[in-house]
């Protein structure tokens, strides 16, 4: 598995050969890092996690990057936003209010994620601080508005079983799949679906576990 700064050299390689735009902000502050684990605010609970160290670095280059492609005449996009960004993107995307049900008494929760990155309209890239391995990192899911990775309140469960298995092991997997899907001649299959909820129950079927082409 490639480092996360040499993933990212590959999307600065991609951005000057023309294929992709890439913006980065300047590196982030202690303070700012810091941020991130203390400032997401569920609206009921609370969320305890560290900032994993492959994430990490991506911060100390640039405290929020956004890579962006045209693909048929649509813009595809993920933005791995600021602590303030992070801060509204949980609240208004991520984390489900109290008394959120799909059957009476089965209260549902998405306090367990910390999105990360924006992936498109109201889909975000989340890790799961519920499932801490012992390097420190997350295991990273694809969560939409309107199809939450959501687990059942009073045990923990999962809501939809298939979602027991990440979408990708950590920060470093994930960055690096992204980078070869936007740096790709020919993306893979699930590029189309950045953003929608589509890719959610794409995601169940373990299409980031091939090599997502049709």
């Amino acid at each position: 598995m490639a480092k996360p700064l040499d993933t990212l050299l590959d999307l600065r390689r991609a951005a000057a050969a023309g294929l992709l735009e890439l913006d980065g902000s300047g590196p982030a502050s202690r303070e700012a890092v810091r941020a991130r684990e203390t400032l997401p605010a569920p609206h009921f609970g609370t969320v305890a996690w560290s900032v994993p160290p492959s994430y990490r670095a991506l911060p100390a280059e640039h405290n929020r990057l956004r890579c962006l492609r045209e693909e048929d005449d649509r813009e595809c996009e993920f933005v791995l936003v600021d602590e303030h960004e992070l801060l509204e993107l949980n609240a208004d995307l991520v984390h489900m209010p109290e008394g959120v049900d799909r059957e009476p008494g089965r209260h549902l929760s998405t306090d367990h994620l910390v999105g990360f990155a924006e992936a498109g309209y109201e889909a975000v890239w989340c890790f799961d601080v519920a499932q801490p391995v012992a390097d420190g990192e997350y295991p990273v899911y694809y969560h939409h508005q309107d199809e939450p990775r959501a687990r059942c309140l009073a045990d923990g469960t999962w809501d939809e079983q298939d979602d027991a298995v990440p979408d990708f092991p950590s920060f470093a997997a994930w960055f690096e799949a992204m980078a070869a899907a936007f740096t790709s001649a020919r993306p893979p299959a699930w590029f189309d679906e950045l953003g929608t909820p589509t890719l959610v129950w794409l995601a169940r079927d373990g299409i980031f576990r091939t090599d997502g082409r049709d």
